[in-house]
């Protein structure tokens, strides 16, 4: 019960915190005495950006939980799996071509397309699940060479400013795409939550799932169906925010459960909370400059990553 008590403080902290620091901070009491410049500060930039981080640490957090379930893998994610790199070729692409509105649909092509390799080489050259992780490590860095080539010929005034973004930015979201990639990532937790016995099953037998009568091919393909939508949503907000997705699952394990049933819904919770987090000390650390987000996460994930590496032998 304790525990359950500390997700809900952590949840309300994350809210409390995001909203009243930044380049100015607040005291709580201020809220009520605003002027209505500063009303206008909190209802139009810091609320939607805590709901943005929220959205989007919740989205890749689950996905997280999914992909290390179906893989078996502890370092599986939307990151290391090289869906995130080809979601923000697609972003790129989109941005690059004009079409603001359809940056999700162009995200979620990249992704797909990237994630559609991977399985390729692994069903054609019989790959490892390490071995997959690699070759997605490596989809990223092509990916990222690209993008970056695609930048360098381009004239494009907003690609500079889309470049900062994929990094990894919570600054220069469309609240009208935050306000649908919400609305479908919610379904999709949704979905995953009532699935969880067979995320279960997955990640611990599939021959007990085939005698459960468990599709395991279409659960499979299913699931990175969806987590390439949520990934690829996540980007188109918020550009490549790493390890997030790797990070939050190993601690909701630690701290409550492996079981799916709570391991998503506490990882959507936790996740988001997470978010706003590091998205509030991007943007105090060094005030009023605003550092991006993927900054933080990749700094504190890169270390958990190599920690992960050092003591885990049956990775390797």
């Amino acid at each position: 019960m304790k525990k359950y008590i500390f997700l809900f403080l952590f949840f309300l902290f994350s809210i409390y915190f995001g909203i009243l620091f930044g380049p100015k901070i607040y005291r709580f009491k201020e809220i009520f005495n605003l002027s209505e410049t500063e009303k206008t500060i909190f209802l139009k930039i810091r609320i939607p950006r805590v709901i943005c981080a929220f959205v989007v640490g919740a989205g890749l957090s689950i996905s997280g939980c999914v992909l290390q379930s179906i893989l078996k893998n502890p370092l599986a994610e939307s990151y290391t799996l090289g869906i995130s790199g080809g979601a923000s070729l697609g972003v790129t692409i989109g941005v690059i071509i004009g079409k603001v509105y359809s940056i999700p649909l162009f995200s979620f092509f990249g992704s797909m397309f990237s994630l559609f390799i991977i399985l390729s080489l692994s069903i054609i050259k019989k790959l490892s699940v390490t071995s997959i992780i690699l070759a997605g490590i490596s989809i990223n860095f092509i990916c990222s060479s690209l993008v970056l080539f695609l930048v360098s010929i381009s004239s494009h005034e907003k690609i500079y400013s889309t470049l900062f973004f994929l990094f990894g930015d919570l600054s220069s979201f469309s609240e009208k795409i935050l306000f649908y990639s919400a609305i479908l990532i919610f379904i999709c937790f949704i979905y995953l939550t009532f699935s969880s016995r067979i995320y279960d099953i997955l990640s611990t037998d599939e021959d007990k799932a085939k005698t459960l009568g468990v599709n395991i091919n279409f659960e499979k393909n299913f699931a990175y169906f969806l987590t390439c939508l949520i990934s690829s949503l996540c980007v188109s907000l918020s550009g490549i925010i790493g390890f997030v997705g790797l990070i939050i699952p190993h601690i909701i394990r630690g701290l409550f459960s492996s079981i799916h049933k709570k391991l998503i819904p506490i990882s959507f919770i936790f996740g988001g909370s997470f978010l706003i987090i590091c998205d509030t000390i991007s943007r105090i650390i060094i005030r009023p400059i605003e550092i991006p987000v993927g900054v933080i996460t990749g700094f504190f994930g890169g270390i958990f990553f190599l920690i992960l590496i050092l003591k885990s032998e049956k990775i390797w």
